[in-house]
């Protein structure tokens, strides 16, 4: 063979190998970028939606403490939150979620508390419905974030 052939091949196919392993490169990574975009978008809504969860939930377990139920559609805006949990969250989410809500039920089932009654609950962590809804969305979102 030519040695000017052989050269010209040889330039042909390093130019081939440079161009494909670029190609890749650029997919890898606009790949991953977009996975990492998805990921954050995922995290982003739940953190909204748990967020609107905590707030109705804790609105309303307040108002358990120093009122009766007279009207059930109180309970509306968070049930309808809890329907957007059960769509998207996994089920230590979803459970705790409920417990959280029956708890709410069951404070406006409660003769309603004094001043002090509430000092004396709060002092002895009694009275807390969202600490295990919060610790299971914290372990959750971590999950997510740590996906690779």
């Amino acid at each position: 063979m030519d040695s000017s052939l052989v050269t010209a091949i040889a330039a042909a196919l390093g130019s081939v190998v440079g161009a494909a392993a670029s190609i890749i490169t650029t997919w890898i990574t606009q790949r991953t970028q977009a996975s990492h975009a998805q990921r954050e978008v995922k995290i982003r809504d739940r953190e909204s939606l748990y967020g609107e969860f905590i707030t109705e939930a804790s609105r309303l377990a307040v108002e358990a403490l120093g009122h009766n139920l007279e009207q059930p559609d109180t309970f509306v805006k968070l049930y309808g939150v809890l329907c957007r949990i059960r769509l998207v969250s996994t089920d230590a989410v979803l459970a705790a979620a409920e417990a959280c809500c029956h708890q709410i039920v069951e404070l406006y089932a409660k003769p309603n508390m004094t001043l002090d009654e509430f000092r004396v609950a709060v002092e002895h962590e009694r009275l807390d419905p969202l600490r295990g809804f919060s610790a299971a969305c914290r372990e959750e979102l971590g999950a997510i974030s740590s996906e690779a």
